[in-house]
């Protein structure tokens, strides 16, 4: 009996240094679109700060795989309920706001009334309505294949070691093949929607689910090489931004130099993803009920919600061109001026509906019911004199 009470209980504890990772990681993931919508595609400047943060794709699927992985290691996932689960939490906000998106996009750029059930359609077919829902396609790619991901994991026990590595060498060989500025043939009918498959990312889904099973080596060591951590960062970040500068200088477009499918950038998502979670590992140590560790803890459980509507506050920000509000400041302070607008939009916008009932299908998450107050006890009637 002890065994099983220890087994459920280790099935259902909290992770907490994932909350600190998912909130640093959406607060950069809003920093990269407000900086994209704002700024012009072609900066040069821009992208080069943009493709630095372009670690939060990776960081994405690191997470989800973590994090599913580690709630169902002890026993075999049930098909049938993790999928109806999952697809009610994620599958029902993505269609819905693929809907959202795709009317805004209608409003910006119009398309004849005969077409629109055929934009609709390929909008969720590709996960195309706008730039970030290609993470919810891939969660649910995702979804769908995490019980034969869990078969390769208990099949490779032992060799996870190799697991990796061959994961990595793949990667490697598909960002090489991604990463072309002139695609023909096969290759240009399939890299428009290469962002919205998740052999894309394979090997950071493998690298989460491999993390959260050796989750207290991983953590161990981390914590132990935090300054090699760091030091990961600065010279991945630094050969990063190199690559870039030559890319930009040998012809190439600043847009194109920024791209996210490069070897480089792999190299740099893995260091950041570390640095970040050992960041969270040493929170998760001094956590306590204070004021800092209740914020991180909320931010981790609105941040879905808000990354599904912020960039509707981008949109509506930027949505006239020269006379939108964000075009009335210069840069860099137009970036940083709509950043805080975009979070704090977003937080509000995501209160307000967790207390309502169309909770779940704009944020993922259920309905906050606020609790009654208990009736107070009946007081029994005293007798008369009884207080004399």
């Amino acid at each position: 009996m002890t065994e099983v009470v220890q087994r459920a209980r280790s099935a259902t504890d909290h992770v907490y240094p994932v909350d600190m990772v998912r909130a640093l990681t959406f607060g950069c993931v809003i920093a990269v679109h407000t900086i994209s919508t704002v700024n012009a595609v072609y900066s040069v400047p821009w992208n080069g700060a943009v493709m630095l943060l372009h670690f939060t794709r990776e960081a994405f699927f690191v997470l989800t795989a973590f994090v599913l992985t580690s709630r169902y290691r002890l026993d075999p996932v049930r098909p049938r309920p993790f999928w109806r689960r999952r697809f009610l939490l994620v599958g029902v906000p993505y269609l819905v706001w693929s809907v959202i998106y795709t009317g805004l996009g209608w409003v910006t750029a119009p398309v004849p009334a005969t077409a629109e059930l055929g934009v609709l359609v390929r909008n969720i077919a590709t996960g195309t309505a706008w730039f970030h829902l290609y993470f919810l396609l891939i969660s649910l790619q995702f979804y769908v294949l995490f019980p034969l991901f869990q078969r390769l994991l208990r099949a490779t026990r032992g060799r996870h070691t190799w697991l990796v590595a061959t994961s990595a060498v793949l990667q490697a060989l598909t960002y090489l093949w991604l990463h072309d500025p002139a695609p023909v043939g096969v290759k240009a009918a399939v890299l428009p929607y290469a962002g919205v498959c998740f052999l894309s990312y394979q090997f950071f889904l493998v690298a989460g689910g491999v993390a959260a099973l050796h989750r207290a080596q991983l953590e161990a060591w981390l914590v132990t090489h935090r300054r090699w951590v760091l030091s990961a960062v600065v010279v991945t970040g630094l050969v990063a931004e190199g690559r870039y500068i030559w890319s930009v200088t040998h012809g190439a477009t600043a847009e194109f130099a920024a791209d996210v499918f490069q070897p480089v950038i792999a190299v740099w998502s893995v260091a950041v993803v570390a640095a970040i979670y050992t960041v969270g590992v040493r929170w998760a140590m001094r956590r306590d009920d204070g004021r800092l560790s209740r914020f991180v803890e909320r931010a981790s459980d609105r941040s879905f919600g808000v990354f599904l509507v912020h960039p509707t506050i981008l949109w509506a920000l930027t949505v006239a061109g020269p006379t939108s509000p964000a075009a009335y400041l210069p840069a860099p302070l137009s970036s940083l001026a709509v950043y805080p607008v975009a979070v704090l939009g977003a937080l509000a916008f995501v209160e307000i509906m967790r207390r309502t009932p169309l909770s779940l299908v704009l944020t993922g998450k259920r309905w906050m019911r606020t609790p009654r107050p208990a009736p107070e006890p009946m007081r029994r009637a005293e007798p008369v004199g009884a207080r004399s």
